[in-house]
């Protein structure tokens, strides 16, 4: 799995190796640029000749590289942005565990797996234990945590924009 630190090896890998390649390219321009009939005597027109078609095709070869480059660019930001989204569902899933255990009754979000095969789904789901409230930003619904206390067993509750307060179905569904 790829992780926040493999990443950034990997990018500054990815930057080192630009760096290279476009230092060799601009050497490559240089010796492109000096290759006209002046360089080469008549006796060596047809090294010349060998020699700037050998030029030509390092210099595709360099387009090529620069090409490669670029989709591994793609390549890492795609698994940036993973990674981003992997870590805000690992939060998601967190605070949904912290409400449980505070009472709240919030089922772990189900995941989809899209064509690209990565895992995405909801996030954003928020607990805050001083105020023993959950959110989830998905449903805008809070939810608050039922009273600790021995004599006062209040149910928890569960509010949307809109709607009074209802009960929740269960308590202590286990997680999901």
């Amino acid at each position: 799995t790829l992780d926040a630190d493999t990443l950034k090896v990997r990018l500054d890998r990815l930057l080192a190796l630009h760096e290279d390649i476009s230092v060799l390219r601009e050497r490559l321009r240089e010796v492109q640029a000096r290759q006209d009939r002046g360089t080469w005597s008549a006796r060596g027109t047809s090294f010349a000749g060998a020699y700037g078609r050998s030029l030509d095709t390092a210099a595709a070869n360099v387009a090529e590289l620069l090409a490669q480059l670029a989709s591994y660019r793609d390549a890492l930001t795609e698994s940036g942005g993973q990674l981003v989204l992997t870590d805000e569902q690992v939060h998601d899933r967190m605070a949904r565990l912290a409400a449980r255990e505070a009472g709240i009754d919030t089922p772990m979000p189900t995941t989809t797996t899209p064509r690209n095969g990565h895992a995405s789904g909801p996030a954003g789901y928020t607990y805050d234990p001083t105020t023993r409230t959950g959110h989830d930003a998905g449903t805008g619904t809070t939810q608050v945590a039922p009273s600790t206390s021995t004599d006062s067993p209040a149910a928890a509750t569960s509010e949307s924009p809109g709607q009074p307060a209802v009960a929740p179905p269960s308590q202590g569904a286990g997680i999901g």
